[in-house]
C-alpha cells in the first residue's frame, strides 16, 4: 500500500515538473515576443503618425477640390445673370432703333468688355 501512495506521489512530481518545464519554456517564449512587439512598436508608432499626414492631407486636398468647384460654379451663375441681363437691355433698346442707336452700341462695348472680364 505505501508503494502504491510512493507511485503515485512521484508520478505527481514528474507531472508537476513537466508543468514547470512547460511553464518556463512558454514564459522563454513570451519574453521573445514581447522582445518583438518592443522593437515593432517604435516603428508601428512612426507609421500610424504617417498615415495621419497623408489622411490629412487628402482631406485638406478634397476640401480644396470642392471649394474650387464651388467658385467655378458661382463665377459661372455669375456670368450666365450678367449675360442674361445683358441681352435684355440689349434687346430692349434694340426695339427702339432709331433714337438709341448710339446707346446700344455702347451697351454692346460694355457686355465685350463684361464677357472679357467675366472670363
Amino acid at each position: 500500500m505505501y508503494i502504491f501512495i510512493a507511485i503515485i506521489f512521484v508520478a505527481e512530481l514528474i507531472i508537476a515538473l513537466q508543468l514547470i518545464f512547460f511553464i518556463r519554456k512558454a514564459d522563454k517564449k513570451i519574453l521573445d515576443i514581447n522582445d518583438c512587439v518592443k522593437e515593432f512598436n517604435p516603428l508601428a508608432k512612426t507609421f500610424m503618425q504617417y498615415v495621419r499626414c497623408v489622411s490629412t492631407d487628402f482631406s485638406k486636398k478634397i476640401k480644396s477640390g470642392i471649394d474650387f468647384v464651388k467658385k467655378q460654379n458661382e463665377k459661372m451663375i455669375i456670368k450666365t445673370v450678367t449675360s442674361v441681363a445683358i441681352y435684355t437691355v440689349l434687346i430692349f433698346f434694340r426695339m427702339k432703333k432709331l433714337k438709341a442707336k448710339r446707346i446700344y452700341n455702347l451697351i454692346g462695348a460694355i457686355r465685350d468688355v463684361a464677357l472679357e472680364l467675366a472670363i
